[in-house]
Protein backbone atom coordinates (compact mmCIF):
# COMPACT_ATOMS: atom_id res chain seq x y z
CA UNK A 1 0.00 0.00 0.00
CA UNK A 2 1.48 3.82 -0.98
CA UNK A 3 2.21 5.66 1.79
CA UNK A 4 -0.74 8.31 0.33
CA UNK A 5 -3.32 5.76 0.90
CA UNK A 6 -2.41 5.08 4.18
CA UNK A 7 -2.38 8.09 4.81
CA UNK A 8 -6.19 8.47 3.12
CA UNK A 9 -7.05 5.74 5.24
CA UNK A 10 -6.28 6.63 8.39
CA UNK A 11 -7.77 10.21 7.94
CA UNK A 12 -10.91 8.32 7.15
CA UNK A 13 -10.91 6.18 10.14
CA UNK A 14 -10.40 9.08 12.78
CA UNK A 15 -13.00 11.33 10.96
CA UNK A 16 -15.77 8.03 11.49
CA UNK A 17 -14.08 7.73 15.05
CA UNK A 18 -14.85 11.55 16.05
CA UNK A 19 -18.46 11.15 14.92
CA UNK A 20 -19.47 7.70 16.67
CA UNK A 21 -18.19 8.75 20.05
CA UNK A 22 -20.75 11.74 20.61
CA UNK A 23 -23.42 9.49 18.38
CA UNK A 24 -22.34 6.57 21.77
CA UNK A 25 -23.01 9.21 24.43
CA UNK A 26 -26.09 10.28 23.24
CA UNK A 27 -27.48 6.82 22.92
CA UNK A 28 -26.02 5.89 25.95
CA UNK A 29 -28.12 9.17 27.83
CA UNK A 30 -31.36 8.03 25.66
CA UNK A 31 -31.08 4.62 26.92
CA UNK A 32 -31.15 5.84 30.68
CA UNK A 33 -27.31 6.48 31.34
CA UNK A 34 -28.50 10.05 33.28
CA UNK A 35 -27.41 9.27 36.97
CA UNK A 36 -30.04 11.52 38.07
CA UNK A 37 -32.74 9.04 40.75
CA UNK A 38 -36.17 9.57 39.96
CA UNK A 39 -38.48 10.03 43.10
CA UNK A 40 -39.71 6.62 44.83
CA UNK A 41 -43.85 6.87 43.95
CA UNK A 42 -45.93 7.60 47.15
CA UNK A 43 -48.48 5.23 48.17
CA UNK A 44 -52.22 5.74 47.44
CA UNK A 45 -53.94 7.61 50.09
CA UNK A 46 -56.63 5.59 51.97
CA UNK A 47 -59.90 4.58 50.80
CA UNK A 48 -62.80 3.90 52.69
CA UNK A 49 -65.73 3.49 50.50
CA UNK A 50 -68.48 2.02 52.21
CA UNK A 51 -69.58 2.48 55.73
CA UNK A 52 -72.71 0.48 56.14
CA UNK A 53 -73.03 -2.41 58.15
CA UNK A 54 -72.74 -3.34 62.28
CA UNK A 55 -70.14 -2.07 64.45
CA UNK A 56 -68.76 -2.53 68.19
CA UNK A 57 -67.12 0.04 70.52
CA UNK A 58 -65.91 1.01 73.22
CA UNK A 59 -65.41 4.92 74.75
CA UNK A 60 -63.69 6.25 77.70
CA UNK A 61 -63.54 9.50 78.40
CA UNK A 62 -64.92 12.80 81.62
CA UNK A 63 -68.42 13.84 82.22
CA UNK A 64 -69.30 16.91 85.02
CA UNK A 65 -72.18 18.73 85.03
CA UNK A 66 -75.00 20.04 87.68
CA UNK A 67 -78.19 19.44 89.24
CA UNK A 68 -80.69 20.21 91.56
CA UNK A 69 -82.31 19.15 94.98
CA UNK A 70 -85.45 20.25 96.35
CA UNK A 71 -87.83 18.94 99.52
CA UNK A 72 -87.38 17.92 102.81
CA UNK A 73 -83.79 19.15 103.19
CA UNK A 74 -84.34 22.40 100.90
CA UNK A 75 -83.85 23.44 97.86
CA UNK A 76 -80.13 23.49 96.33
CA UNK A 77 -77.98 22.83 93.42
CA UNK A 78 -75.06 20.50 92.98
CA UNK A 79 -72.32 20.05 90.66
CA UNK A 80 -71.11 16.55 89.37
CA UNK A 81 -67.82 14.96 87.66
CA UNK A 82 -66.01 11.77 87.15
CA UNK A 83 -64.56 9.28 84.61
CA UNK A 84 -67.07 7.21 82.37
CA UNK A 85 -66.60 4.47 80.21
CA UNK A 86 -69.31 2.94 77.91
CA UNK A 87 -69.55 -0.06 75.63
CA UNK A 88 -71.42 0.73 72.05
CA UNK A 89 -73.15 -0.90 69.49
CA UNK A 90 -74.88 0.57 65.99
CA UNK A 91 -75.80 -0.30 62.32
CA UNK A 92 -74.89 2.47 59.17
CA UNK A 93 -75.65 3.07 56.11
CA UNK A 94 -73.65 4.93 53.55
CA UNK A 95 -75.87 6.77 50.89
CA UNK A 96 -73.72 9.02 48.81
CA UNK A 97 -71.64 10.94 51.32
CA UNK A 98 -73.83 10.66 53.73
CA UNK A 99 -74.22 8.27 57.00
CA UNK A 100 -77.48 7.12 58.41
CA UNK A 101 -76.83 4.88 61.61
CA UNK A 102 -78.84 3.91 65.03
CA UNK A 103 -76.72 3.09 67.92
CA UNK A 104 -76.99 2.15 71.55
CA UNK A 105 -74.91 2.41 74.54
CA UNK A 106 -74.62 1.18 78.22
CA UNK A 107 -71.50 2.65 80.55
CA UNK A 108 -71.07 3.46 83.99
CA UNK A 109 -67.85 5.45 86.11
CA UNK A 110 -66.87 6.82 88.98
CA UNK A 111 -69.33 9.76 88.82
CA UNK A 112 -71.55 11.64 90.86
CA UNK A 113 -71.25 14.51 93.69
CA UNK A 114 -70.19 15.41 97.18
CA UNK A 115 -71.98 18.39 98.43
CA UNK A 116 -71.94 19.90 101.54
CA UNK A 117 -74.18 23.26 102.56
CA UNK A 118 -76.12 24.88 105.28
CA UNK A 119 -79.09 23.27 104.47
CA UNK A 120 -77.99 19.63 104.00
CA UNK A 121 -75.04 17.18 102.70
CA UNK A 122 -75.94 15.10 99.53
CA UNK A 123 -73.75 11.86 98.16
CA UNK A 124 -74.78 11.06 94.73
CA UNK A 125 -73.06 8.14 92.57
CA UNK A 126 -74.08 6.87 89.05
CA UNK A 127 -74.50 2.95 88.85
CA UNK A 128 -75.14 2.74 85.19
CA UNK A 129 -76.42 4.96 81.82
CA UNK A 130 -77.51 3.81 78.86
CA UNK A 131 -78.97 5.63 75.55
CA UNK A 132 -80.37 4.82 72.17
CA UNK A 133 -79.70 7.39 69.44
CA UNK A 134 -80.09 8.51 65.77
CA UNK A 135 -76.58 9.04 64.00
CA UNK A 136 -76.13 11.59 60.94
CA UNK A 137 -73.24 11.87 59.61
CA UNK A 138 -71.30 13.77 56.20
CA UNK A 139 -68.20 12.56 54.91
CA UNK A 140 -65.94 15.32 54.73
CA UNK A 141 -63.20 13.23 52.87
CA UNK A 142 -64.13 9.12 52.57
CA UNK A 143 -62.47 7.98 55.55
CA UNK A 144 -63.39 11.19 57.97
CA UNK A 145 -67.01 11.29 59.50
CA UNK A 146 -68.73 14.52 61.01
CA UNK A 147 -71.49 13.87 62.37
CA UNK A 148 -74.60 14.65 64.84
CA UNK A 149 -76.39 12.11 67.10
CA UNK A 150 -79.96 12.46 68.91
CA UNK A 151 -82.17 10.17 70.94
CA UNK A 152 -83.08 8.61 74.47
CA UNK A 153 -81.09 7.89 77.62
CA UNK A 154 -81.48 6.76 80.80
CA UNK A 155 -79.79 6.36 84.16
CA UNK A 156 -79.69 4.69 87.83
CA UNK A 157 -77.98 6.49 90.45
CA UNK A 158 -77.77 6.43 94.74
CA UNK A 159 -78.66 9.36 96.45
CA UNK A 160 -77.49 9.81 99.95
CA UNK A 161 -78.66 12.76 102.57
CA UNK A 162 -76.36 12.27 105.52
CA UNK A 163 -78.49 11.26 108.63
CA UNK A 164 -81.08 9.53 106.07
CA UNK A 165 -80.93 6.35 104.16
CA UNK A 166 -79.99 6.07 100.66
CA UNK A 167 -81.97 5.10 97.84
CA UNK A 168 -81.33 4.80 93.98
CA UNK A 169 -83.41 5.58 91.46
CA UNK A 170 -83.95 5.58 87.34
CA UNK A 171 -84.16 8.81 85.37
CA UNK A 172 -85.01 9.00 81.91
CA UNK A 173 -84.51 12.06 79.98
CA UNK A 174 -82.79 12.49 76.43
CA UNK A 175 -79.39 12.69 75.10
CA UNK A 176 -77.89 14.66 71.86
CA UNK A 177 -74.39 15.45 70.90
CA UNK A 178 -71.79 15.28 67.68
CA UNK A 179 -68.36 14.20 66.76
CA UNK A 180 -66.03 13.04 64.22
CA UNK A 181 -64.68 9.44 63.42
CA UNK A 182 -62.21 8.58 60.92
CA UNK A 183 -61.60 5.24 59.75
CA UNK A 184 -58.23 4.33 59.69
CA UNK A 185 -58.64 0.61 57.98
CA UNK A 186 -61.37 -1.33 56.46
CA UNK A 187 -62.94 -2.80 59.86
CA UNK A 188 -61.15 -0.25 62.43
CA UNK A 189 -62.53 3.33 62.93
CA UNK A 190 -61.48 6.27 65.91
CA UNK A 191 -63.76 8.32 67.24
CA UNK A 192 -63.75 11.75 69.52
CA UNK A 193 -67.44 12.73 70.97
CA UNK A 194 -69.35 15.05 72.85
CA UNK A 195 -72.78 13.71 74.48
CA UNK A 196 -75.05 16.02 76.69
CA UNK A 197 -77.59 13.63 78.73
CA UNK A 198 -80.65 15.89 79.85
CA UNK A 199 -82.96 13.66 82.73
CA UNK A 200 -85.93 14.58 84.22
CA UNK A 201 -86.36 15.01 87.72
CA UNK A 202 -88.05 12.21 90.24
CA UNK A 203 -89.13 11.77 93.67
CA UNK A 204 -86.69 9.75 96.13
CA UNK A 205 -88.35 8.45 99.15
CA UNK A 206 -85.10 7.74 102.09
CA UNK A 207 -86.36 6.88 104.94
CA UNK A 208 -86.94 9.74 106.95
CA UNK A 209 -86.80 12.53 104.00
CA UNK A 210 -88.60 12.91 100.72
CA UNK A 211 -86.65 14.70 97.59
CA UNK A 212 -86.69 15.69 93.84
CA UNK A 213 -83.38 15.20 92.05
CA UNK A 214 -83.14 16.49 88.68
CA UNK A 215 -79.41 15.45 87.22
CA UNK A 216 -77.76 16.23 83.81
CA UNK A 217 -74.38 16.29 82.64
CA UNK A 218 -72.18 16.56 79.49
CA UNK A 219 -69.53 13.75 78.41
CA UNK A 220 -66.55 14.18 76.37
CA UNK A 221 -64.99 10.96 75.17
CA UNK A 222 -62.96 9.04 72.81
CA UNK A 223 -63.51 5.23 71.18
CA UNK A 224 -62.81 2.85 69.08
CA UNK A 225 -65.09 0.65 66.54
CA UNK A 226 -64.79 -2.56 64.92
CA UNK A 227 -66.71 -3.06 61.59
CA UNK A 228 -68.24 -6.23 60.79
Amino acid sequence: MSKRLKTTVAGVLFACTCFTIPSGTVSAADLGGDPTPYPAPMPPPLQIERWTGFYLGGALGYGFGDGSASGDIGSFSFDQSGLLGALYAGYNWQIGRSVLGVEADIGTGDFGTSDDNAIGSLRSSLNVIGSLRARYGFLVTPALLLYGTAGAAWADMDFKVVGDSTQSETFFGWQYGGGAELAVSESVTLRLEYLYTDLDSERVVHAITTNDYDPSFNMVRAGISFKF
